[in-house]
């Protein structure tokens, strides 16, 4: 079951270039994800994506769901993020959290700085019109690698789409 709404529909079947300015406007902020896809964390990130010109299909876009995203998103084939490099616009992101090994929120940078945008992810996105800057959410990487989120420690993961 797909999240994607009639007008997300309709936008997904622009040739490539009329999907750009679309993402671009999503990716900005100027345009809310809810009016294109009304799902989870995953699926607005995979939604944005494909608008954006990532490696999605068509039919990908019309049956994954939630965390079926995750094998498509491939984080560990990605780089893990170092807390302070600027990560470039349209990535995936994934929040991974070490206590139970899962992913647990998904997000897309803006190309501004360390700004991410996504949904459903507390103070790592909650709405899609407010975007959060990671590197003042997480604060300082710990020695480890990992930073420490919500009490227990994650770390964070740039798709390779």
């Amino acid at each position: 079951m797909s999240f994607i709404t009639p007008e997300g529909a309709r936008k997904a079947q622009l040739d490539s270039s009329e999907r750009k300015p679309v993402a671009n406007a999503l990716l900005a902020g100027s345009e809310n994800i809810s009016k294109y896809n009304s799902g989870v964390c995953h699926d607005v990130v995979a939604y944005a994506l494909y608008m954006y010109g990532a490696k999605i299909s068509p039919s990908d876009l019309a049956v994954s769901v939630g965390q079926g995203w995750l094998n498509k998103f491939n984080y560990f084939g990605g780089d893990k993020w170092d807390g302070y490099s600027i990560i470039p616009k349209g990535k995936a992101i994934g929040f991974y959290r070490l206590v139970d090994k899962t992913f647990f929120h998904s997000a897309i940078t803006t190309g501004h700085m360390n700004d991410i945008r996504s949904v459903n992810g507390f103070s790592l996105g909650s709405a899609w019109s407010v975007p959060v800057d990671m590197k003042w959410v997480l604060g300082k990487k710990n020695e480890d690698g990992t930073f420490n989120y919500d009490g227990t420690k994650i770390e964070v993961y740039i798709s390779p789409l």
